[in-house]
């Protein structure tokens, strides 16, 4: 609910702070006094346009901020949660700032938002009625959501939207295969030369490294030759002067010492296994030499395949393993294309199961909506004559529609005010008066099933007195034991029943106009009821003012 609203430098206020209360609440005031201009700070705060002349005369900028609370479980926690504009313990700040530029700022708890977050935010937080607001039961689909509440169809609407959302997945991925198939199938001589052309290349990760090594060894082998030459001749030479001779020399004078002192015995094994080792790597190096030894054939193909491994790097990605992966998408596709008509019936079945099993669901919730809307259309017709609008004819349409996220149904609230006029929908009502308390009956029938917590009536008084004033009256305090209510009124039966009362006064201050607004205490109380009774404050018209209040 609306907890402040702080407003400066806005049109004709300089400053003001109004801390509300729940319950009822009535603003009231000579007629020009400001209380449009009250409404229109908390429309700016709800998300609606604004405009740089309201930035009061002189000043830079206009700027308004509210407190709310809400409930942690209801629409507006979840609004915010899945927008990143979560407060603390369940409370909300907006700020709008307006400058004389005609930029307008605004946040929620401390976040910059569009307006459109703003106005979305708004319509789930304070419910305007009022000759130039914008209702959120003037939309078709908040409409159709309090029938569906009213009628307690959370269980069959989460079966129908669980029907609806397969429905849609089912028929995006319809979409999808025909058209991969469309495409595969224009590409499909491309993919298969491709996937040819790799098959045939048989790739294997770190071959052209192992390639290039091999072609820039044996590009030096002539160096490389002379090199190990030499080492093989180091280490064989001739029978006197080799290492190896000299080595096999050396391990016969150290066993003939071992026999006689053991313990060379490890010495003479640790020569032994360096005689093998020297021999193994003498061995080793005259391999490697015959491998030097390559052809020209040889060398050709060598190159050959070097230089066909760069080219498919080339085409298909920079690297062998981007090539090995080409290689696998492309039989993928291959594969798919080869499997399209089995997918295609496969998924096209379970979609017609799945619209079966939707339209199953929607009739259900038509059914249940058909039977709510049969027993609250007589409800909200009585309530509506019981405001003043005795020959009012009041009925909730359903007509059948595409399927959508709601169902197959579409919800239209209409009205026809006067005995013998064609019936319309609610959005069409001319008169700020009657739509206020269209308003109001269809707020008092469905305040159970009413999500929005704070509801402003603009000019519900409109046009009505006596026996009418008073049941309007009557309304708005039954509907404030479930809701905040906020009524600008001229009528003394409204004012007389709110439990808070705030007066909105104009006054010049040197050059100025000003536009206040306070709270009143009893005293001061009978004196304004006594005003809105007669005009102006007499005994008799003091008198009566303290009777309405007992």
């Amino acid at each position: 609910m609306l907890e402040r609203l702080e407003v400066t430098n806005y049109v004709l206020i300089r400053s003001l702070v109004m801390d509300f209360s729940s319950g009822f609440t009535v603003i009231s005031g000579e007629t020009g006094s400001g209380k449009s201009i009250i409404l229109g700070a908390l429309g700016l705060i709800l998300g609606e346009k604004a405009k740089s002349d309201i930035v009061r005369q002189g000043e830079k900028e206009s700027r308004i901020t509210a407190l709310f609370s809400y409930r942690p479980s209801g629409p507006v926690a979840a609004f915010l949660k899945e927008n990143g504009l979560e407060g603390e313990e369940e409370s909300l700040i907006i700020q709008r700032i307006v400058r004389s530029s005609g930029r307008s700022i605004m946040t929620v708890n401390g976040i910059s938002v569009a307006r459109e977050i703003l106005e979305s935010l708004g319509r789930l937080l304070v419910d305007v009625s009022g000759q130039h607001s914008h209702h959120s039961l003037l939309h078709k689909s908040v409409q159709l959501s309090l029938l569906d509440k009213a009628a307690g169809n959370s269980s069959l609407l989460a079966s129908y939207r669980e029907a609806y959302d397969e429905c849609l997945r089912l028929s995006k991925r319809q979409k999808e295969l025909i058209e991969e198939n469309d495409r595969a199938g224009a590409e499909a001589d491309y993919i298969s030369f491709c996937l040819a052309e790799i098959d045939k290349a048989d790739v294997r990760p770190g071959e052209d490294e192992e390639l290039a090594d091999q072609l820039k060894r044996i590009s030096q082998s002539a160096e490389l030759k002379e090199e190990v030459d030499e080492t093989v001749s180091a280490i064989r030479g001739g029978m006197e002067t080799g290492a190896l001779s000299t080595l096999s020399r050396a391990l016969s004078s150290l066993e003939r010492a071992a026999r006689i002192d053991s313990g060379l015995e490890e010495y003479a094994r640790r020569l032994e296994s360096s005689v093998i080792e020297i021999e193994d790597i003498s061995s080793s190096l005259g391999s490697y030499q015959a491998s030097l030894d390559v052809s020209e054939s040889e060398l050709d193909a060598m190159n050959g395949r070097l230089a066909l491994l760069q080219r498919l790097k080339k085409k298909y990605g920079g690297s062998l393993e981007e090539v090995i992966r080409h290689r696998e998408e492309f039989r993928s596709r291959t594969e798919a294309i080869e499997n399209f008509d089995s997918l295609l019936e496969e998924n096209r079945k379970q979609l017609e199961s799945c619209r079966t099993a939707r339209d199953r669901a929607a009739a259900k919730l038509s059914e249940s909506r058909k039977k709510c809307a049969s027993r609250l259309s007589p409800l909200i017709e009585g309530k509506l004559r019981q405001l003043g609008l005795a020959g009012a004819s009041f009925t909730i349409e359903l007509s059948e529609t595409e399927a959508s996220a709601s169902g197959t149904d579409s919800c239209v609230f209409t009205l026809s005010a006067n005995k013998g006029e064609k019936a319309g929908p609610i959005s069409q009502i001319a008169s700020g008066g009657e739509l206020s308390r269209i308003m109001l009956a269809i707020k008092s029938a469905l305040s159970r099933e009413d999500d929005i917590e704070t509801l402003l009536f603009d000019e519900i008084d409109t046009g009505i007195g006596g026996n009418v004033a008073i049941s309007v009256a009557g309304e708005l305090e039954k509907l404030a034991s479930t809701h905040q209510v906020i009524a600008i009124t001229h009528l003394a039966q409204i004012a007389s029943r709110a439990e808070n009362h705030f007066l909105v006064s104009k006054a010049e201050e040197g050059q100025r106009t000003v536009s206040t607004i306070r709270e009143l205490d009893r005293d001061e109380r009978v004196n304004e009821i006594a005003r809105l009774l007669s005009g102006q404050v007499n005994e008799i018209s003091l008198n009566h003012a303290r009777s309405l209040l007992k």
